[in-house]
């Protein structure tokens, strides 16, 4: 399988400079709060009235179900059974809201001007009216399959920050996360409509919006969440990733995208410092299976000054078989189990790099989940969408705020050009549209072109 290319030109700017990845190259402190007051309710309530892109969700989340259409195959109530829920200020939540249309929806929005927005399931009936309905009448049809990855989840493998924080040394642990996932899903179960979302604050998100993905059932979804669980990291265990061989292909494959990630992201000095601190290494080291080896390392790592690449290289050349040359004098070696060698290298690799997924958000249809495009309160930055098939070039320090948005509107008094087009959001609402909503518009007019054709048949043959 190809390893990750060189990263793609990410979205422009309003002022059509490219926005370039920051994280590598200039130092940052690490992200909690936004320096500047980037949230309140009044900057909120612009950001509801002049820029969120309501039609655009509605367009996603109808999913070509318009309500004023009488087409073959249309379900016109389909986006009223869509459950949406708000928190509003003072952590008042409100399940169960449903709306007519976008219309109806924006209008609710602006109205209520709620700090959160989260999307939930399609159901068999009007969410509003789920109290007066029996259990079986009022069930979940259909729902996008979702994946939550949240730094906490790598506390234990970062030592730059922990809990809220993030910084550009730990962030790539998203990175790598979207990388495999996005393999895993595209590859092994044939799904290409991904939309990844930034939190807003120290996650991502991923809304599989494919047909056969939203009409999985809750066992359905469970054995996927099953199939990509690698990582079992708890305070109780001290081993989070087991691999056997034969190594399944899946595992193969991560280890493959991840290896040269982890040298860069992890173990060098501009990373995570793996391989650049002695106390780091001796830790990583403690379970090679392999005592002699471990202190072999140990002591040329001690007094050679190598790189953390170096060190990498010499790990990998000492836990992989020699090559054999039939022309050359057969030099004795140690017996070594390079199966057993092999296989807690790629537990190493595992253990630091692959997703760490949350796993009861992905298992049931009727879990909420937050909403692209709406605003994290703690950060003041807008969850936007961004191109998961090169996330390296995702800057989350770079995501505007309520703050900066609101500054760019005050600043461009042109009534003749749209609200959007002044602000630096524009250039993801664009790249969501491009990227993930025209595709899956064409796909979905193929389906309804389908049905149609389906139903024309069936009533000639009747």
């Amino acid at each position: 399988h190809p390893r990750p290319g060189p990263p793609l030109r990410g979205p422009r700017s309003a002022r059509g400079e490219a926005a370039r990845p920051r994280m590598a190259e200039e130092a940052q402190p690490a992200m909690e709060v936004a320096s500047e007051p980037s949230f309140s309710p009044e900057m909120l309530k612009i950001y509801y009235s002049r820029l969120m892109p309501h039609d655009l969700l509605f367009r996603w989340l109808s999913y070509g179900n318009d309500p004023t259409s009488s087409a073959p195959g249309i379900q016109r109530d389909f986006f009223h059974r869509r459950e949406i829920s708000m928190t509003l200020e003072n952590d008042i939540y409100i399940r169960y809201q449903c709306f007519r249309d976008g219309a109806e929806m924006a209008a609710a929005i602006q109205r209520r001007n709620p700090h959160k927005i989260d999307i939930g399931a399609v159901f068999s009936a009007l969410p509003k009216d789920h109290n007066t309905l029996q259990p079986e009448a009022f069930r979940t049809v259909e729902r996008e399959l979702v994946f939550d990855i949240d730094m906490t989840d790598y506390d234990d493998v970062r030592f730059c920050c922990s809990g809220a924080k993030i910084c550009p040394r730990c962030w790539p642990y998203m990175t790598m996360a979207v990388h495999v996932m996005n393999a895993c899903l595209r590859e092994d179960f044939g799904y290409e409509h991904l939309a990844w979302v930034y939190s807003g604050r120290r996650g991502v998100h991923c809304w599989v919006s494919d047909s056969a993905a939203r009409a999985l059932p809750n066992d359905a979804r469970m054995a996927i969440v099953d199939y990509l669980l690698v990582v079992n990291a708890s305070e109780n265990n001290s081993k989070s990733v087991s691999l056997a061989s034969p190594v399944h292909p899946m595992i193969r494959r991560a280890y493959d995208i991840l290896e040269p990630l982890f040298v860069r992201h992890v173990a060098a000095e501009d990373g995570q410092g793996l391989l650049a601190d002695e106390q780091r290494w001796t830790k990583a080291l403690k379970s090679m299976p392999n005592d002699d080896l471990r202190r072999e390392l140990l002591e040329r790592w001690s007094r050679d000054g190598s790189s953390a690449a170096e060190k990498w290289q010499q790990l990998l050349q000492r836990t992989s078989p020699p090559e054999r040359d039939a022309t050359a004098p057969q030099k004795r070696h140690k017996k070594l189990n390079y199966v057993a060698l092999e296989l807690w290298r790629m537990e190493l690799v595992l253990h630091f790099c692959y997703p760490r997924l949350d796993a009861n958000v992905s298992k049931h249809q009727n879990h909420l989940l937050k909403s692209p495009f709406c605003v994290h309160p703690k950060t003041g930055r807008v969850c936007v969408p961004f191109n998961g098939d090169a996330p390296d070039d995702f800057d989350p320090f770079a995501v505007p705020t309520l703050a900066t948005l609101c500054r760019q509107l005050d600043e461009h008094n042109d009534e003749d050009v749209p609200d959007l087009a002044k602000t630096d959001l524009r250039p993801y609402v664009d790249d969501f549209e491009r990227r993930f909503m025209q595709p899956l518009g064409g796909a979905l007019r193929r389906e309804f072109r389908d049905l149609a054709e389906q139903e024309a048949a069936s009533m000639v043959d009747f």
